[in-house]
């Protein structure tokens, strides 16, 4: 065998160790501008949003414009997410299980209200069959100016690989309240607590995109294809 073909067939088995021994995680940062919610709150104005996910698991970490995201300690973080399948909570201006004057345009399909007050606490909940559904419950990572969300992909009704949009709403704890900052939007999302927000469908403040990490079966499919280069290599050899 020339030295070639083996410098060849080694690339193509390295490729498949990485494949299959390399952590799997996606991951993506969303950022906000500073100062757009209505009470100037800094507690309740987002900056930053980190998204990850493993295929099983997927995270949210969200920052604000504070020192402490607990100082005042009231603040809740809520997450709306819509798949684009056409179904989903088409409700307004409620369009969430929380009761909050918080929709999507493309109808929310999933949804996570989480709480930094009394040590935190969030919710996951998918939406199906015309009804919201509680999957479970958390508590989030809380270290001074974020809080960190994980759930599985399974508790909003996402399986690995899909793809879909969302965007992260500050807000309080009555239950008619509204957007009081939103991720998407860079401007002010609302101009009072009871003032509805809806994220767009499109344009300005339209709902962010993510796409989890598929599934080990996809990622085998290229270690399949690079074992076959090898292959056709050798024959051409």
């Amino acid at each position: 065998m020339s030295l070639l073909l083996r410098q060849h067939n080694l690339k193509a088995m390295l490729l498949v160790a990485v494949i299959f021994t390399a952590p799997r995680a996606f991951g993506a940062t969303f950022f906000d501008t500073v100062g757009d919610n209505f009470d100037g709150n800094a507690h309740m104005d987002i900056t930053q949003v980190d998204v990850s996910d493993d295929g099983t698991n997927i995270t949210f970490k969200i920052s604000v414009n504070a020192a402490s995201i607990t100082s005042p300690d009231w603040g809740k973080y809520t997450i709306g997410i819509d798949t684009g399948a056409g179904t989903g909570d088409a409700n307004t201006p409620v369009g969430n299980p929380w009761g909050r004057n918080i929709a999507m345009a493309d109808k929310m399909d999933a949804w996570i209200g989480s709480w930094v007050d009394g040590g935190g606490g969030f919710q996951p909940w998918s939406y199906s069959g015309g009804a919201w559904t509680q999957n479970g419950s958390g508590v989030p990572v809380i270290s001074g100016n974020m809080t960190t969300i994980t759930t599985s992909l399974a508790s909003l009704g996402l399986t690995a690989g899909q793809p879909f949009k969302f965007d992260v709403y500050t807000t309080g704890g009555g239950g008619g309240d509204s957007a009081n900052d939103a991720l998407a939007n860079p401007t002010q999302a609302a101009s009072d607590w009871q003032v509805p927000y809806t994220t767009p469908a499109s344009g300005d403040g339209a709902a962010l995109s993510y796409t989890a990490v598929p599934e080990p079966a996809s990622l085998g499919l290229v270690a399949v294809a690079a074992l076959a280069m090898a292959a056709v290599s050798r024959r051409r050899k």
